[in-house]
């Protein structure tokens, strides 16, 4: 993916955050409906799925993603794509939706803890080839790193579960203008062992 595409589609995954579930109140990309975004020249196409087929505001969401994917600069048409597989369940949802929505109750709160604490037991390495979605997922304190490093997009609702699933330390440096070196030392500073060939 170039450069100019990875800053779009993290552009688009910014502007879908403020595309909202009328009746869930939570955006899109919280929600886990956002599955991919291609981007070709100045045309962009949205993968998406729906809570449920056959939902009465299909036509008003893609309405609202394309309103919202049109203020991005750099794109001047949008297809929005509706997609039934893999099939949306609430797994899909970030931790912060599915807070929102008052699904997480004590004992998910516990055992997230105890597998952060399992974690962080074992040897922790960080593999420059592997994608960013994977490594936030295995470290805890993953994210925070890659903040302090000037990666503030990191934190973003679903930049992880789109961009991340494709995006390596190395190219987001790249796209970011970011000293890999010192990312590296950073997560050596933090007892990381870093493979980055």
């Amino acid at each position: 993916m170039k450069e100019k595409n990875l800053q779009l589609v993290d552009q688009i995954m910014t502007q879908l955050q403020k595309v909202q579930d009328p009746e869930l109140l939570v955006d899109v990309v919280n929600l886990g409906l956002i599955y991919g975004i291609d981007i070709e020249g100045s045309h962009a196409t949205v993968k998406m799925t729906l809570t449920i087929s056959g939902c009465p505001l299909s036509s008003y969401l893609q309405d609202q993603i394309e309103k919202a994917v049109l203020q991005v600069d750099g794109i001047d048409k949008v297809d929005v794509k509706l997609v039934w597989y893999p099939v949306w369940s609430p797994e899909k949802m970030t931790q912060a939706a599915k807070k929102q929505l008052g699904m997480l109750d004590n004992e998910q709160a516990i055992d997230q803890e105890e597998e952060i604490e399992a974690t962080e037991e074992k040897e922790k390495i960080i593999d420059f080839s592997v994608p960013i979605k994977k490594l936030a997922s295995q470290y805890p304190d993953f994210i925070q790193i890659m903040y302090d490093c000037g990666f503030t997009r990191i934190k973003i609702p679903g930049l992880l579960s789109t961009v991340g699933r494709v995006m390596t330390i190395p190219l987001g440096a790249q796209a970011m203008h970011l000293d890999l070196a010192k990312i590296k030392k950073a997560f050596e500073d933090k007892g990381y062992k870093v493979i980055d060939g």
